[in-house]
């Protein structure tokens, strides 16, 4: 079984333009176990809490991370930042083995670190308009499976595609540079599927009904080239790793190359 414990962390971090900005991020630290037959617990989260609190928390709050402050360790990427906490805790808790520490802002990326591999999620958003309807099913038949999404005037919907890639991270500290990750998911996806109609203005979906499934594949196989270029580039052979594309509020999924 698992257990996670979240805490807030509040640091300081320099901006593109050098200016000090605030760090603020949820660190999910979690840990596998068996249920004691003594007390019901995988761990005691008040052990758990007071040890993320004394070695984390109090160590990185109000600081600065890029090695200026005596204080506080040199962090200077989200990569090397999920690594340095993994450190500062030795890989466990509460005489219990870190499964994975997790990085979470308001804003992408998502960082998550299991020990031996690194995991950078960045999210995006389109609108684009679809209509479902499977050619090898008749109208009547597409009418019933589909209902008002085979409307033939389309709907839309506003897309939030999350991608993540995983690896172990370069000379820099990352495993793809920030502006790389978001021109290439830019320029092959997102700003090339943003309001556009999938079935009409794009050749990618030609003769494929644009399923959420059928997205997060068809966004697959024009990511994971590039992204693998860019890595190998960069020194760090990181690769893609997962899609997950929400539909809507209700409706997501994932896809990690299954079918490939």
């Amino acid at each position: 079984m698992r257990v996670t414990r979240v805490e807030r962390v509040e640091a300081v971090a320099r901006g593109e333009d050098g200016r000090w900005i605030p760090l603020a991020f949820d660190l999910e630290a979690t840990l596998a176990g068996d249920v004691s037959s003594e007390h019901g617990m995988v761990v005691n989260l008040t052990d758990v809490k007071k040890q993320l609190r004394e070695r984390v928390v109090e160590r990185l709050s109000g600081r600065r991370l890029d090695g200026s402050d005596a204080d506080a360790p040199e962090l200077p990427t989200a990569e090397k930042l999920a690594q340095g906490i993994w450190d500062l805790l030795g890989g466990k808790l509460a005489d219990r083995p870190l499964v994975r520490i997790r990085l979470v802002a308001a804003r992408s990326p998502i960082v998550t670190w299991t020990g031996e591999e690194m995991r950078v999620t960045r999210s995006y958003e389109f609108s684009a308009a679809h209509r479902l309807h499977a050619e090898s099913l008749s109208d009547t038949e597409n009418v019933r499976v589909f209902g008002k999404c085979n409307n033939p005037a389309g709907h839309g919907h506003n897309y939030v595609l999350e991608v993540t890639l995983a690896g172990r991270t370069g000379h820099a500290g990352e495993l793809l540079p920030a502006d790389v990750f978001d021109r290439i998911v830019e320029s092959e996806v997102v700003g090339r599927w943003d309001h556009k109609h999938l079935n009409e203005d794009l050749p990618e979906f030609a003769g494929i009904n644009p399923t959420a499934e059928e997205i997060a594949r068809v966004a697959w196989r024009r990511l994971t080239a590039p992204l693998a270029r860019a890595a190998d580039e960069a020194g760090t052979g990181a690769r893609l790793a997962r899609i997950e594309l929400h539909e809507t509020a209700r409706n997501r999924l994932e896809y990690e190359g299954e079918d490939e």
